[in-house]
């Protein structure tokens, strides 16, 4: 099985997105590679051509949203079996997920909904963590999600619940930087002590993307341009770990590919400046 020390600096991209496949297409040269929402091409022999047409053009990496990993329920084989084939067809070095739970016995919750932080949930969680890893011979790749309220009664913070779950079965962390703005400033506690209080020996790919303010609450919708928050924290997280990807996430209010490709860019910019620096040292 592969690790987390084979995965090779990727660069920047985006979220592959149907709605304007003919402008990522265009834009080529621009993006280093694609994320994919795995459940879009689970179905049928159609979805599969799709997804080959897009890894004829760029490195695909398979990003799912239904594994729920924190539940307590095991994923089932044939999901199991689904997933590995998306990643097999994408060669991708990692299979990424959210670190929450979408379904309950009998139950698709249909939201990404936080974990209750416990040693129960913990032990689950890394038993099905093993079983991913195991199935699809790659490191699984977890992000944090952004939450409304946490669970009361928890065990532990997020962060430490996050370094157990790296130390006992070697995943890697998505740390996804606006989630991280987003749930700093909504719950009133420091987006950059949270962020160094992670793992960040095991992050292997950042989101960055663009939420918008509702009173004093900030969304996040995916819609808009990056925050300067977000990438303050993404110049942050440069200086102190090599980032090997950076994806753009960017789901409705498509602006024109400029626009996107100007942030692609950006992240790219921050990214290898920072790289560069360290080897001139």
């Amino acid at each position: 099985m592969s690790t987390l020390h084979d995965i090779p600096v990727l660069g920047s991209g985006m979220g592959f997105r149907h709605q304007i496949k003919e402008q990522i297409f265009a834009a080529q040269e621009d993006i280093d590679f694609v994320e994919i929402i795995t459940e879009q091409y689970l179905r049928n022999l159609l979805s599969i051509e799709k997804l080959e047409e897009v890894c004829d053009l760029f490195q695909v990496i398979p990003h799912g949203v239904g594994l729920s990993i924190g539940s307590a329920a095991r994923p089932s084989a044939t999901y199991l079996n689904r997933l590995k084939r998306i990643s097999d067809i994408t060669q991708a070095p990692y299979y990424s997920e959210h670190l929450c739970q979408t379904q309950a016995p009998g139950i698709d919750l249909g939201h990404l909904t936080p974990l209750w932080f416990t040693e129960e949930t913990l032990a689950h969680t890394i038993d099905h963590v093993n079983l991913v890893q195991d199935t699809l011979g790659k490191p699984l790749v977890l992000e944090n999600v952004t939450y409304k309220f946490e669970i009361p009664h928890f065990s532990m913070p997020q962060s430490e619940f996050f370094h157990r779950l790296v130390e006992a079965t070697d995943c890697g962390v998505l740390l996804d930087l606006t989630n991280i703005f987003i749930n700093a400033t909504n719950h009133g506690y420091s987006a950059v002590e949270f962020m160094d209080a992670m793992p960040l020996d095991h992050v292997v790919q950042t989101h960055i993307a663009g939420g918008y303010w509702r009173n004093t609450q900030v969304v996040d919708s995916h819609s808009h341009p990056v925050q300067d928050e977000t990438w303050e924290l993404l110049t942050l997280l440069a200086q102190r770990i090599k980032i090997k990807g950076v994806i753009l996430e960017h789901d409705d209010n498509f602006p024109d590919m400029p626009n996107l490709v100007s942030q692609i860019n950006k992240a790219r910019q921050i990214a290898l400046s920072t790289e560069f620096s360290l080897r001139k040292c």
